[in-house]
């Protein structure tokens, strides 16, 4: 699926960003633990601390001290996921009702353990019932969220409200975690598929509205410090490419440069007078481990990509987290939890030294929070994050871990060259030579500088072919479609056939060989291509303005002849 300070490195703590999101992403939090101080073979008169999180952290104000007791005793700071606090009329699934959350709260503080809260989500909807209460409840809304200048102030008060049962209880955050706060202001909406939003126009007006918030958070709460997640797979670095492309995305750094990004970020927080205390590197364990399936971003070292941030953060004198986690959260919480504690060996073994180690999850695993002795609970894995570093910390051996190779994912040059003979005949007639005997006629995959050359060139053709032509977004889902949310109406001239682009976004259960075509059109649709999970492939249409019905086009999307999914798309004259 982004820090400054003066802080002493092994002072305080700071971890993690749940995104507890409508539909299935209400099961993303799970537990961060964060390491104090960069790791050594040096004994220490006392073992580092962990930080902890997990969506059902209030199960803590009912629970015994036995329940988590090396936990508990290892731990200085655990954190709330803020959409667990929100004061709503209609509570979330997840919420933690305020009485539970003061509670949880209290028992921390009593315990010596200082709260966190997750937060910073300037690219979701909301606002105050009475904006001049700060205690007001926040109102929903499905409206997409207007990020424009004042939105870092409007973001600060809704989260404060969000907050009142940890502060009107007496126990506000010691911690905010932003998440990942420059990718949703420039690039909103990335949690959920389907989104098209308009995001900040350039990376100075995003940090602004990040100044804006940590004054407004700093009034209320004057000692809290700030920590910045970075999403770092998904954004490129110093000109390089991301792992793996989003939907929509035909470049190479996908979400965009992130030294850029956080460059303006710490010029604007300098300027403002504000600080932060660490950056976390949001940076799963494939991400480390595997070799990518997007030859582009296989020409990468990644195990050195995270370690440049790590330095990047030395450089800007703050703190560096390690978020160390895995996608197995999608298979069981024991295949999770045993990557977890593999990322941490591994990370230590190319010579990372991250100042905090967060482990967490955003997955369905694992669901348990407690007890601790319960195997792959949240506490479970937390306590032995806490004996692993430990041993560690005395100089026990670090365990080093094989890059795992695969084949290169050869459904976007195929869909690619597909589009290109469409939309750009004489392209296609430039570059298919190449793809095809380097790369896509061969039963073996060449090495990563050449499949990198051609794809590259194949997306660049098609980014430039596309420009200026009307584009449709359409979400798939099992036995359905649907517009994307916050999509304008498209333009059809009257009396002229209309190229359109369509851009397919699966959000099925498992990978679609589709294409598109215009109800009722006579004809044939582009060849179909295959569509991951959670990823998009672009197409063409030809739309004539006879085929509008009702001021609206009917698409229709699956493999002709067989049984197709049907969606409306609104245009223009």
């Amino acid at each position: 699926m982004n820090r400054v300070n003066s802080e002493s490195p092994s002072s305080r703590l700071i971890p993690s960003w749940l995104r507890l999101l409508p539909g299935p992403w209400l099961l993303r939090g799970l537990c961060i633990l964060s390491m104090t101080g960069s790791l050594t073979a040096e004994k220490r008169a006392e073992a580092p601390k962990v930080w902890l999180n997990h969506f059902k952290l209030g199960g803590l104000a009912a629970a015994e001290d036995s329940d988590w007791s090396v936990t508990r005793g290892g731990t200085d700071t655990a954190f709330f996921a803020i959409n667990t606090l929100w004061p709503m009329d209609q509570p979330m699934k997840l919420s933690i009702p305020p009485q539970v959350a003061a509670a949880t709260a209290e028992k921390l503080h009593k315990n010596g353990i200082k709260i966190g809260v997750e937060c910073g989500y300037f690219d979701h909807a909301g606002t105050l019932k009475n904006p001049q209460d700060p205690a007001s409840n926040v109102v929903g809304s499905r409206e997409a969220p207007s990020l424009v200048v004042g939105v870092g102030e409007r973001v600060a008060r809704v989260e404060i409200a969000k907050l009142r049962s940890l502060w009107q209880a007496g126990h506000p955050p010691d911690y905010l975690i932003l998440d990942d706060p420059m990718r949703r202001l420039t690039v909103p909406g990335q949690d959920n598929l389907g989104q098209i939003l308009r995001g900040m126009p350039d990376y100075p007006s995003a940090a602004q509205e990040i100044a804006a918030y940590m004054r407004v958070m700093r009034e209320k709460f004057p000692a809290v410090k700030f920590v910045i997640i970075l999403n770092f797979p998904n954004w490129g670095w110093k000109g390089e490419p991301a792992f793996s492309m989003a939907p929509g995305r035909v470049g190479q750094m996908n979400w965009g440069d992130a030294h850029v990004a956080m460059e303006a970020m710490f010029s604007e927080l300098k300027k403002s007078g504000q600080s932060i205390h660490a950056i976390q590197g949001d940076f799963p364990w494939r991400y480390f481990a595997e070799q990518p399936l997007d030859a582009v971003a296989a020409t990468v070292d990644w195990p050195g990509r995270i370690l440049q941030l790590e330095q990047y953060a030395r450089e800007k004198g703050v703190h560096f987290h390690l978020t160390t986690n895995s996608e197995t959260g999608y298979v069981s919480a024991q295949a999770f939890s045993e990557d977890s504690l593999k990322y941490l060996d591994a990370y230590l073994a190319v010579g990372g030294k991250p100042d905090r180690f967060v482990v967490q999850s955003w997955y369905p695993h694992p669901e348990s929070f407690l007890p601790e002795s319960k195997s792959y609970t949240g506490t479970w894995l937390a306590a032995r994050f806490i004996e692993r570093l430990r041993e560690i910390q005395i100089g026990s051996p670090v365990a080093a871990e094989v890059l795992k190779t695969r084949p290169f994912d050869r459904s976007e040059p195929e869909a690619l060259l597909h589009l290109l003979k469409r939309i750009d005949p004489s392209e296609w007639n430039k570059l298919s030579p190449a793809v095809l005997d380097k790369w896509l006629d061969n039963k073996e995959d060449p090495p990563a500088s050449v499949a990198s050359l051609q794809l590259k060139s194949l997306r660049e053709a098609v980014g430039s072919a596309v420009v200026g032509k009307p584009k449709a977004t359409v979400v798939i889902r099992d036995g359905s479609a649907q517009a994307a949310t916050g999509m304008p109406s498209l333009e059809l001239v009257r009396g002229a056939t209309k190229t359109w682009i369509i851009e397919i976004v699966c959000a099925t259960s498992k990978s679609e060989l589709a294409t598109v075509w215009v109800e009722n059109s006579t004809e044939e649709p582009m060849t179909p291509v295959w569509i991951s999970p959670g990823g998009s492939r672009l197409l063409m249409v030809n739309v004539n303005p006879v085929r509008k019905n009702n001021g609206a086009i009917t698409l229709c999307i699956g493999k002709p002849g067989e049984a197709f999914r049907k969606v409306t798309i609104p245009i223009n004259h």
